[in-house]
């Protein structure tokens, strides 16, 4: 029999492969709730882990993890349990023989929460499950019932493009892969920057081959005007049009500047003439 002090359990350091999403002031805007899904919306931890399963099925050890990460997480950062929310989010939805057997009950359309000891702070969120709400659109894109998926992007807050260029472009470019390939496989090499990359060539076609209808679609009427002086801008307009946006006064001045100026004009033309 062999007896050792210090054994090494694992062969090297994990790779934990989480998304952290750390809040800065006391409480999410209105602003940043607008754009986070439900459950984490209403959260009031600081930090959130977010283990997101796509291909794989949620399964116990899955959850178990999920726990851990959160379990070294707060060890290494000094933090309280309130401070942190471990998730798990499912592309997939769980099958309820499971959900009953881990105690997770559905507290909103998509949202499960389980009493059970050592995994109860483990939130799962189940995309398919989710609402089709702006809030949940981004991360319902990553559903994997395509009804779902589609439901996310017509769900999509159309302001969210206009804030991030780079954002409308990975949207573009997920929703054409996901177009060619029904699933994305994860083990391939599809990188954002790749995705990135698709959506931003995409836009450019749409500018390239729209109508001008179409580009400027969506733009308010100062953003249409933007980097037009007012010179070209009168220049479209016949005078009844000018006119009919000046109230009476206005057009009295406007009368009384023409009129000035044809004054000046027939001045300058007689002294033009006693000159010749």
């Amino acid at each position: 029999m062999n007896v050792s002090t210090e054994s090494s359990i694992l062969s090297e350091s994990p790779r934990v492969d989480i998304l952290l999403l750390r809040r800065a002031g006391a409480a999410w805007t209105e602003a940043q709730r607008a754009r986070l899904p439900d459950g984490i919306r209403d959260s009031s931890a600081a930090h959130i882990l977010i283990e997101f399963k796509y291909t794989e099925s949620v399964t116990e050890d899955g959850i178990l993890q999920a726990a851990a990460y959160d379990l070294f997480y707060r060890q290494v950062q000094r933090l309280s349990r309130r401070q942190t929310l471990p998730v798990v989010l499912s592309a997939k939805t769980p099958q309820k023989s499971r959900l009953t057997k881990w105690g997770y009950e559905e507290s909103q359309r998509g949202v499960f929460h389980t009493e059970l000891p050592f995994v109860g702070r483990v939130m799962l969120l189940a995309l398919n499950r989710l609402p089709a709400e702006p809030n949940n659109a981004i991360v319902k894109l990553f559903a994997s019932l395509k009804q779902e998926r589609d439901a996310g992007f017509t769900s999509l807050d159309k302001d969210v493009f206009a804030e991030s260029t780079e954002l409308h472009a990975y949207v573009l470019g997920l929703s054409q892969t996901l177009k060619v390939k029904g699933e994305l496989n994860m083990a391939e090499v599809l990188t954002p920057e790749k995705v990135m990359e698709y959506g931003m060539r995409i836009r450019e076609l749409i500018f390239e081959t729209g109508t001008p209808e179409e580009r400027l679609a969506g733009l308010g009427v100062r953003e249409r005007l933007a980097g037009l002086s007012p010179e070209e801008i009168l220049e479209c307009l016949s005078p009844n049009q000018i006119l009919a946006g000046l109230n009476y006064d206005e057009r009295l001045a406007l009368l009384r500047l023409l009129q000035e100026e044809m004054e000046a004009g027939a001045e300058n033309g007689a002294d033009s003439n006693e000159n010749t």
